[in-house]
């Protein structure tokens, strides 16, 4: 039975449905935009070659990669909108984890796992390159007392890199020192009061160009695209919003667009490496 009979979110209007929407918004600043829609991510990574193992009924998304070391899970029925959402690590659940609140904007989250579907050299994150890439995009502003930290240009949203310690067991005292990287985004309701809209936390050992990706949507100054009653009611007068020359069926052509690019990129054929120097290729054996 088709999903299309039914009236539902599934059937949002933004990337399958267009009759329904009479225009889209171009909105800044992008933390502020609300989530969107979460096939932004997951259609990409599905047109990827990754696959769903959720369970039927449920309200979730569980995503493997082709060669089954990555996992992604969506579960928006978390008790609190402020609890991870959506979480990406390695299958072994070592190494390094990626974590995002609800109302992470679906494009930010993209910046990071859109990297995930190409092989990567497993080089570690350069933080004096995201602050660059930070500062580039006009988050220049660091927080007193602190190198560690950038200001958005309308001051409601800090990406900071923090420090922590890691136990090897209970009877380690120590602890390894590591590194993550976070964002908060909040409102100011008094003097004293934030309301808090989203946050992120990203382990720097994740994988650099990922990771890279992350700071590059976050901090990019170029609006996001949202229809009718996608923005949050919370963040009126503290985002802009225009009237978008680009017609919501445009936008849908756009998205499928980029699954192609996906499909592409999954498909194309990996380059074989050669023998170590002075080996010669082992015959196979028939």
């Amino acid at each position: 039975m088709s999903h299309e009979r039914f009236y539902s979110r599934v059937n949002g209007p933004t990337l399958h449905r267009i009759n329904q929407v009479r225009h889209l918004d171009e909105v800044t600043p992008r933390h502020l935009a609300g989530g969107g829609d979460p096939r932004h991510v997951t259609e990409y990574l599905l047109a990827a070659g990754w696959t769903n193992h959720a369970v039927p009924g449920y309200p979730h998304v569980l995503l493997e990669s082709p060669d089954q070391q990555l996992h992604l899970t969506l579960e928006p029925n978390a008790p609190d909108e402020h609890d991870a959402w959506w979480r990406v690590h390695p299958a072994s659940r070592t190494g390094w984890s990626a974590q995002f609140s609800g109302h992470t904007p679906v494009e930010i989250i993209a910046g990071f796992t859109d990297t995930l579907t190409t092989p990567t050299s497993g080089t570690s994150a350069d933080p004096v390159g995201l602050w660059r890439i930070a500062e580039g995009n006009g988050w220049p502003q660091r927080l007193a007392g602190t190198d560690q930290a950038a200001l958005s240009p309308d001051e409601t949203a800090i990406l900071s890199r923090v420090r922590t310690q890691t136990f090897a067991n209970i009877h380690d005292a120590t602890g390894t020192p590591t590194w993550r990287w976070t964002a908060q985004i909040a409102l100011p309701l008094t003097e004293d009061r934030l309301k808090r809209l989203w946050w992120s936390s990203i382990d720097e050992t994740a994988p650099a160009p990922a990771l890279a990706g992350f700071v590059a949507t976050l901090t990019d100054p170029a609006s996001l695209l949202r229809d009718e009653g996608q923005t949050p009611n919370h963040t009126f007068g503290y985002l802009n919003t225009t009237r978008s020359t680009l017609s919501p069926e445009q936008h849908r052509q756009h998205h499928m667009q980029r699954l192609h690019t996906a499909q592409r990129t999954s498909t194309a054929p990996q380059s074989k490496q050669p023998p170590p120097s002075g080996q010669k290729p082992r015959r196979r054996s028939r």
